[in-house]
């Protein structure tokens, strides 16, 4: 195990802004588990005004556990994702065990793309925005049970991949 594999500990959140409405609701949902100090998620909303951002997101990529993909068109379409934030990511996800969980918020081409090799953390024949309230509801509240499982789990060797 690398030394960089055991100061993994963070769960990171990836999200278009366009999808900044979904991230809210995702950390609606995940708020019991931060408020009884379960699980810290970080997403670029806690990076302060004066900060470097894209020094804060790459601190925040190198000590992420626990990847969270809000997948959609436009998560798709971001360059800063695709060509920042993803690459880190997998090459994580390979070498250090890193657990990548996405979320299919919308139809969009995941399947043209290396997403179509990692169970996704639902049912994706109903996107999430194709449910009622209360089915998205209780879709959402079984994805944070899957979150908190990933990074309250222990390190993974690297290179395995177990489904959400």
């Amino acid at each position: 195990m690398t030394r960089a594999a055991r100061t993994r500990t963070q769960v990171f959140i990836s999200y278009a802004r366009k999808n900044s409405k979904w991230l809210e609701r995702l950390k609606m949902h995940l708020n019991p588990l931060v408020r009884s100090e379960k699980l810290d998620p970080w997403d670029d909303t806690r990076i302060k005004a004066g900060e470097k951002w894209k020094l804060e997101i790459a601190k925040a990529l190198d000590g992420a556990k626990v990847a969270v993909l809000l997948v959609s068109p436009e998560f798709l379409a971001s360059d800063f994702i695709a060509t920042k934030e993803l690459p880190r990511l997998l090459t994580a996800a390979k070498k250090e065990g890193l657990t990548i969980i996405w979320l299919y918020l919308s139809e969009c081409a995941y399947k043209k793309t290396w997403l179509k090799h990692y169970q996704a953390a639902h049912d994706i024949s109903r996107p999430l925005d194709g449910l009622t309230p209360s089915k998205r509801n209780a879709e959402l509240k079984r994805i944070c049970e899957k979150i908190e499982k990933a990074e309250r789990a222990p390190a993974r060797r690297p290179g395995i991949h177990r489904r959400a």
